[in-house]
């Protein structure tokens, strides 16, 4: 009996040491062996152990195994830390699986997008014709258009100018930028982005409270008994539906801004596009020599154009100058001679008799003195 007791004792020290070992284990790995509820630990490392026992320890392995206050409180430690790092591989593997979810929130971000591009162009007509047809196909349209000035290639001063507010589809908007690039010079462009998706949100969310508000008054007022409950439940409704078509005229504003980006375009037409870079020596030459020879050809084909369309004009004036010199002549004369009649009487001074002619033949020779 002695010799049995002392094996028990054996038996149970060396069991309580391999659930020691084991739960040294576990802590180790990572809590790897994690508890099922209630002393698993023990249980286990217990029946592990006794099957490597011989058939004399089974009466004893077979029992209970005491761990006391101690071991309850490791193996609850345990459990609590098994529990620790099993949830945090949870949160780990969980953060990890919603990485990839990023471009899918930012699919769903509301975003204004608003463009203003200056650019020049030398076939006004062509580009303001592709803005309009690029607008149609792709499903928008155009806010506001202004057109200005003349056209390049006539006698008139000034050039053509034009305003635009497109409003494109956000799908097609860069699209629609690189279309315009290619049609024309683009000198200055400016892009803003606006992100009103927590506007956004929370407008919705106040939309559903007000809405589950709403449906609860109506139950009350279906249950209401007196007249001040039904005036009062009547006037709260009222103002839940102000409140409620104002938000849903929001968010009906935000979505028209989000799905349809806005262009402002300033369209000049030249004849020389701006340079984006600088010019060599050269260039500036050819270019200058060139501007200088169009200036002077487009002036002798302005004077020509004018002087043919105002050919009638000039002949009358030619006419009626000619008219008003013969006139002013003829009374030059008239004057003159009524001046130079009216001179000798003014003066007093009679006028001589003139001299009677002789023939020489009738004059007598003179005589001499005896």
């Amino acid at each position: 009996m002695k010799n049995n007791k002392m094996k028990k004792c054996f038996t149970s020290v060396f069991l309580a040491i391999a659930v020691i070992g084991v739960s040294g284990m576990a802590i180790a790995c990572g809590g790897n062996f994690k508890s099922s509820g209630g002393g698993t630990y023990a249980e286990t490392a217990a029946a592990s152990m006794w099957q490597n026992r011989s058939s004399d320890a089974a009466p004893a392995a077979a029992m209970p195994v005491p761990l006391g206050e101690e071991g309850a409180a490791e193996v609850a430690k345990e459990d609590a830390l098994s529990y620790d790092m099993g949830g945090g591989d949870t949160a780990f593997a969980a953060s990890q699986t919603q990485e990839p979810a990023g471009p899918v929130a930012d699919a769903n971000r509301k975003l204004i997008r608003t463009i203003h591009l200056n650019v020049e162009t030398t076939e006004f007509d062509k580009l303001l014709a592709g803005i309009r047809q690029s607008a149609t196909e792709t499903g928008g349209y155009i806010e506001q258009s202004e057109i200005s000035g003349s056209s390049i290639s006539s006698s008139q001063p000034g050039r053509r100018y034009a305003y635009l507010a497109v409003r494109i589809p956000s799908a097609h908007l860069d699209p629609f930028l690189s279309q315009i690039n290619e049609q024309s010079n683009v000198t200055n462009r400016s892009e803003s982005i606006e992100d009103v998706t927590l506007q956004y949100s929370d407008i919705e969310s106040r939309k559903k409270t007000l809405a589950v508000e709403q449906e609860r008054l109506w139950a009350l007022l279906e249950k209401a008994d007196t007249l001040e409950a039904v005036i009062a439940l009547e006037e709260r409704l009222s103002e839940i539906r102000y409140e409620l078509e104002s938000f849903e005229s929001q968010l009906r504003l935000y979505d028209n801004q989000v799905d349809y980006s806005t262009v402002y375009l300033n369209i000049d037409e030249v004849r020389v596009f701006t340079p984006t870079t600088p010019d060599s020596v050269t260039t500036r030459i050819q270019k200058g020599f060139t501007r200088n020879l169009e200036g002077v050809v487009n002036g002798l084909v302005n004077f020509t154009v004018w002087l043919l369309s105002s050919l009638p004009t000039l002949i009358l004036l030619a006419a009626i100058l000619a008219l008003i010199g013969i006139i002013a002549r003829l009374l030059y004369r008239f004057i003159k001679k009524a001046i130079h009649k009216a001179l000798p009487q003014k003066t007093g001074e009679p006028k001589p008799p003139a001299a009677a002619a002789t023939p020489p033949a009738q004059q007598q020779p003179p005589q001499e003195k005896p």
